[in-house]
């Protein structure tokens, strides 16, 4: 008996594994680009799915099994529903937490993720994006109008979105590079002591000898506060240094 209880939970432990590892697979080339799966959500909820669905499943599937227990197909067929609708879950809880834009802020970059991102607000039609997409760079400018800055301002202190959530203020990107550029965190402060350098060891080993061609900014998300690495010429993001920029100002 028990090696039929064995061959079973094995069998399902494969079915599993290909299942997860498809669905975990395609939601992190979709929607997760790689520069920010170290500051999003993605690795905590994506061990809780494996943990349920490759370790749950296969062990209720050994206590269950018996070759000629008349109840033996809605046993299974209780333990997939339940392994689908754990998978279901967890895929829509990924979703919700990707990034959509990443916008700058007065003086960082914020991960917006699908659950907070409004793009049918957005006035610019490069905005104006399905939740299906990712990361996409914006520019969220202040509003003039005294009242609409306090509604922000309010707003946030009362546990709303701060601007960069605003899609409505929304401006293209490329016209404000000047002005992102322009809150670059001083590469001399990030990389002043060993611990620094050896939290971004890889990106400090290749460019040491030419830091001072990029900028670096905070990135702000639900998970961490990271700095964000942009190429001067261009103002796209090439990296995140895990290292929390507020905490650099206190030095």
């Amino acid at each position: 008996m028990f090696k039929h209880k064995l061959k079973a939970s094995v069998i399902h432990l494969g079915l599993s594994i290909l299942l997860v590892g498809l669905v975990i697979g395609s939601l992190l080339f979709f929607f997760f680009p790689q520069l920010f799966i170290g500051v999003s959500d993605f690795k905590e909820i994506a061990m809780i799915i494996i943990s349920v669905d490759l370790i749950l499943g296969p062990l209720l599937t050994f206590v269950v099994f018996q070759p000629k227990k008349k109840t033996l197909v809605f046993d299974l067929s209780v333990i997939a529903a339940i392994q689908l609708s754990a998978l279901t879950y967890g895929a829509y809880a990924l979703y919700e937490v990707h990034p959509v834009y990443v916008t700058f802020n007065i003086d960082r970059f914020t991960l917006v993720s699908a659950k907070d991102a409004e793009p049918e607000k957005a006035l610019h039609d490069e905005y104006k994006i399905s939740k299906l997409t990712t990361a996409k760079l914006a520019f969220a400018k202040m509003p003039d109008d005294i009242e609409k800055r306090n509604d922000i301002t309010l707003g946030a202190a009362m546990g709303g979105g701060d601007l960069d959530v605003h899609t409505e203020y929304y401006e293209p990107y490329e016209n404000h590079i000047d002005q992102v550029l322009a809150r670059s965190l001083d590469p001399k402060l990030i990389f002043a002591n060993e611990d620094s350098r050896s939290k971004t060891k890889s990106f400090y080993k290749k460019h040491q000898d030419n830091l001072d061609d990029f900028a670096y900014l905070p990135l702000n998300s639900a998970k961490k506060d990271a700095i964000i690495v942009l190429d001067k010429v261009t103002a796209k993001p090439i990296a995140t240094l895990d290292i929390d920029p507020w905490e650099l100002s206190k030095k």
